[in-house]
């Protein structure tokens, strides 16, 4: 049996012309296609609990898309009053210019450094001492799960010693400033959280804060909880946010703090 022709050489013999362009173009929609979908997704490292479960902080940081820019924030909050503790947040951005190089992580790494020796004073300040366990987590790489819904026993023992924790999160529309000229669907949330057979309402978005950025979406993305010898217990919840990016949807983080 003769081998067959070659699928590219039966195409060329009877267009001649169609690799020239087709191969070009399909290369250009192959590069332009995560791109059209990029943004860029903050890295979290939790900084914990003070001893007494009175303070809470964390950092988010990450290189901005489009401008390649690192960036560290540094949140401490007051978990009883679930605010800010002035003067944080901590915010750094470093503008680059990179026509001496281009080292990502070494940049990343000396702007988070300088903000940490920023906030260094106020997080000892607020005895913030890494105290707290991650007792559900749930990334958005992780596909099978329910970003909206998070179940957990607040306490890391087995049989569980205690009743277990559910988290609810809605979404709603919301408009929120010019966003709406951006071609950005915003939208508020809702979280509930129900324990020892009681629901109270930890947020409900009447109006959509400036500092969301033109939010799209949100999912419960962890919850850490702290038991204090002499102190009630606290919780932290993480809120992973998609706001409206330069590239795409950008990901940042929210906190929610409270007694249990």
């Amino acid at each position: 049996m003769e081998s067959a022709v070659p699928h590219c050489q039966f195409l060329n013999a009877l267009f001649p012309n169609v690799l020239r362009f087709l191969v070009p173009a399909l290369l250009l929609l192959i590069f332009l296609a995560p791109i059209a979908q990029a943004g860029d997704t903050a890295r979290i490292q939790l900084l914990g609990f003070s001893k007494d479960g009175s303070r809470f902080a964390f950092e988010q940081y990450g290189v901005q898309d489009g401008s390649g820019f690192p960036y560290s924030e540094i949140f401490i909050l007051d978990v009883a009053k679930d605010s800010w503790v002035k003067p944080s947040p901590f915010r750094r951005q470093d503008e680059v210019d990179d026509s001496q190089g281009y080292d990502e992580e070494a940049l990343l790494a000396a702007a988070r450094a300088e903000n940490r020796a920023v906030a260094q004073p106020h997080l000892r300040t607020s005895g913030i001492a890494g105290k707290g366990l991650t007792v559900g987590h749930n990334p958005h790489s992780e596909l099978n799960s329910n970003p909206h819904r998070m179940v957990v026993n607040p306490l890391d023992m087995m049989p569980p010693a205690d009743d277990p924790l559910e988290l609810q999160l809605s979404e709603y529309p919301m408009s929120s400033g010019d966003c709406a000229s951006y071609g950005a669907e915003t939208k508020g949330f809702k979280l509930t959280l129900t324990y020892h057979g009681k629901t109270r309402v930890l947020n409900n978005d009447t109006k959509v804060p400036s500092s969301r950025n033109c939010p799209l979406r949100y999912r419960i993305e962890r919850i850490v909880t702290h038991f204090p010898n002499e102190a009630p217990p606290v919780f932290a919840v993480l809120i992973q946010m998609e706001s409206h990016g330069f590239e795409g949807p950008d990901r940042r983080y929210l906190a929610i703090t409270g007694q249990l």
